[in-house]
Formats: C-alpha cells, sequence, structure tokens
C-alpha cells in the first residue's frame, strides 16, 4: 500500500514498529518455550532420582551431620595439635575419607535442593511466558486499531463477513463431480 497521505506513512511506520517489537517478544517466548520443556525433563530426572532414594533420606541426612561434625574435629586438631609430619598425613588421609563419604552422604540433600530450584524455574518461566502472551495480545489490538485507521484513512472498505461464511460461499460456488457423471458404468 503506497500512498502519499503523511498520516497513512507515520501510521505505517507505527504499524512496523509494533510488528517489531511483536515478533521480538514472539522470539523471546520461544526462548522461554524451549528452556520450560528443558527444565521440565529436568525434573522429571530429578523426581525419579529422589524416588529411588527416598527411604535414604533422613539416614543421609543424620549421616552427612556426624560426618561434618567428624571433619571439623579432625581439621581442627591439625590447626591447633603440634604433631609430627606422620601424624599429621595421617590426619589428612582421615579427612579425605570422611570428605569421600560426606559427599557420597549429601547427595540426596543436593537432589532435593536442586528439586526445588528447578519447581522454582518452571514458575517462573510459566509466569513469564504468561506476561508475554498479555504483551503481546496488546499489541495486536493496538495492531487491529491501527490497521482500521488506516484502511478509514486510505478509504479502504473491509468486507466484514465472518470467515466461516466465506467458507460456505467457495464451497457453495464449486460442484461438486461424481464419477457416474465422468464414467459409464455397466451393471451385470
Amino acid at each position: 500500500m503506497e500512498s502519499d497521505n503523511p498520516e497513512a506513512i507515520r501510521m505505517k511506520k507505527e504499524i512496523d514498529t509494533l510488528k517489531d517489537s511483536r515478533s521480538q517478544l514472539i522470539n523471546q517466548i520461544r526462548d522461554k518455550r524451549r528452556r520450560l520443556r528443558y527444565k521440565e525433563n529436568e525434573q522429571v530426572t530429578v523426581s525419579r532420582s529422589l524416588e529411588l532414594d527416598k527411604d535414604k533420606s533422613e539416614a543421609e541426612r543424620s549421616k552427612a551431620r556426624k560426618l561434618r561434625r567428624i571433619k571439623e574435629r579432625l581439621e581442627f586438631r591439625i590447626s591447633t595439635e603440634a604433631a609430627s609430619l606422620s601424624s599429621e598425613k595421617e590426619l589428612i588421609r582421615k579427612i579425605n575419607e570422611v570428605d569421600a563419604q560426606l559427599n557420597e552422604a549429601l547427595k540426596y540433600v543436593r537432589l532435593e535442593r536442586k528439586s526445588g530450584l528447578v519447581k522454582r524455574d518452571i514458575d517462573e518461566c510459566k509466569q513469564s511466558i504468561f506476561e508475554l502472551n498479555k504483551e503481546i495480545t496488546a499489541i495486536d489490538s493496538k495492531l487491529d486499531e491501527l490497521y482500521d485507521k488506516l484502511r478509514t484513512v486510505l478509504g479502504i472498505h473491509r468486507n466484514r463477513e465472518s470467515p466461516e461464511v466465506r467458507r460456505k460461499q467457495q464451497t457453495t460456488h464449486q460442484q461438486e463431480i461424481n464419477l457416474e457423471d465422468i464414467a459409464v458404468i455397466t451393471r451385470k
């Protein structure tokens, strides 16, 4: 639609800027949906792992608390006692063993924490998608108003028939052709 009307040119520029912002919002929604799918798959994986280790949860927590206390005592002994090199090496070996056991005991606690974080991320993604959809709806309504104003400025009259009415009219225009009309059928 080419026009020398300055009002129409201004409206066209405004429509173009709204379309650009709308396409940027759509790209953001695509990114958020991709992230949401990833997070939902991650949630399924984490929840399966949690269900497998469900019985261990409280036992592992108490074991982790005990191992932390042991590790703190050993580290305190290293920092405060004056000992020989061999005894310090032995304490360090014990600390490393306790560290390995502590890491094993903390796996379930870390999975629970990760599950909570993933749930929060999923909720944030859904909320963000909802907000972006509201913005797109607002832009769509502005675009509709601008297109209507542009049509009135340019003097274009729009046919207000619904899409269903147009489809019905198109189907009535097409004639149905039966195979009996085309071929001669002989009956025995």
